[in-house]
């Protein structure tokens, strides 16, 4: 993830193949990607956004019509969790393990995904824990410098 200088950061993911896709990201972004790497290596869950993208998705496949339809189900998950553990960055949101699981699981439901994937306060307090430190470093970093992170989930 490169800071942006005078307009939005960039996010560049270069494959074991040596191809890459990258995508200019709004400043919503760089948090939901930080919190994608996150839940999914914290989790070890293999078919989600940086898995796909490292077996040859595009980072701009996922916005095209229909690419939700496409998605496996761990992806849905994925997006799921991300979205819960953003919530608890804001003031006075903080939840514990059984009342995230409940809203991920509400979640799931509404959109029709049989997956679950329940999380334990240890994981929990793991990607709250990694999240704000990468978030943290992020923010540090001047403009046009970027922060890089390996990403392996075999699986």
């Amino acid at each position: 993830m490169t800071k942006g200088r005078d307009g939005p950061s960039v996010l560049t993911c270069t494959r074991a193949d040596g191809s890459s896709t990258w995508a200019h990201v709004s400043d919503y972004f760089p948090t939901h990607d930080m919190a994608h790497y996150v839940v999914e290596t914290t989790l070890e869950i293999r078919n989600a956004f940086y898995n796909l993208v490292s077996d040859g998705w595009d980072i701009d496949d996922f916005a095209e019509k229909g690419a939700g339809k496409r998605l496996p189900f761990e992806a849905n998950l994925v997006e799921a969790l991300v979205g819960r553990l953003q919530r608890d960055l804001m003031p006075g949101s903080e939840f514990d393990a059984d009342s995230f699981n409940e809203e991920v699981a509400a979640v799931l439901e509404g959109i029709g995904n049989p997956l679950r994937r329940p999380v334990s306060s240890e994981e929990l307090d793991t990607m709250r824990t990694r999240l704000r430190e990468l978030l943290g470093k992020f923010q540090a970093l001047e403009p046009g410098d970027s922060l890089e992170l390996d990403f392996l989930v075999s699986g």
